[in-house]
């Protein structure tokens, strides 16, 4: 491992709680294209030491490890042997959209967002879990026929241990914590948000996003469904962190330049 791997290494390791967390990814769209499965299965595992992070994508054979302090990752091929170098991207504050946003009118698109607490409580993972139902709706406009996303999720207390080195108000402001997929760039969303806005860890969660055919076009369907497998906060090994012995560097792999 090169001295600029141990050092990022060293530098990321602290007095936080580790933690590990396996799911499962199971996406289905009604309009995948003919040479494209309708269906895709993704299991990862992440890991968190402090400010270190590692996602291990068992499906593809990717990891990634990403070190927050330092903002630096690694993507990493286990079939090839071969891993790149990475800038983490930094999250604009909600100041800074907004701005974008009054500057850029015509990019703007409202989104009206409304979350329910149905009162339900579960216990998964020893930890209590609160139900919330998040719907989300763009109006048809002249240039799009509008949709809708649903997001019917439980919620414990636990950090997310991203690979995404997320700042905290990610985890706080409805723009980020909901998202949507019923804009594309240049667009922007607008939020116009009622209800509370669900903290913590999703453990099961169903995503649907529904768009209108235009022009006599089906509606499409895309359904997300994610399950945490298994939560454990005990302690990691650095070494679970490191750089692959071996692995030599290649910053056009998975063919990007």
């Amino acid at each position: 491992m090169s001295r600029f791997a141990i050092l990022l290494l060293a530098l990321g390791i602290a007095s936080h709680a580790d933690t590990t967390i396996k799911k499962h990814t199971i996406l289905t769209d009604s309009q995948s294209p003919a040479n494209v499965a309708s269906r895709s299965d993704i299991e990862e595992t992440l890991y968190k030491k402090g400010s270190l992070r590692k996602r291990e994508n068992s499906t593809a054979s990717i990891t990634e490890i990403v070190n927050c302090d330092t903002r630096t990752g690694f993507v990493i091929d286990s079939n090839a042997h071969e891993y790149r170098t990475y800038k983490v991207v930094k999250y604009l504050p909600i100041a800074q959209i907004e701005e974008y946003i009054n500057k850029n009118p015509q990019n703007a698109v409202d989104i009206e967002s409304t979350t329910v607490d149905t009162g339900e409580q579960k216990m998964f993972f020893g930890h209590p879990a609160k139900h919330f139902i998040t719907t989300s709706r763009r109006a048809p406009d002249k240039n799009n026929a509008g949709g809708e996303e649903t997001v019917d999720a439980w919620y414990i207390d636990h950090e997310l241990p991203d690979n995404n080195c997320a700042p905290e108000y990610v985890s706080t402001e409805p723009w980020y914590v909901f998202g949507t997929a019923l804009v594309m760039p240049p667009q922007v969303a607008r939020l116009h948000h009622t209800g509370p806005t669900p903290m913590g860890l999703p453990v099961q969660r169903i995503a649907t996003h529904k768009t209108l055919g235009i022009k006599g076009a089906p509606d499409r369907t895309i359904t997300t469904i994610l399950t945490i497998d298994d939560i454990s906060d005990l302690p990691l090994s650095p070494s679970l962190f490191e750089l692959p012995s071996g692995f030599r560097e290649n910053p056009h792999i998975f063919g990007l330049k």
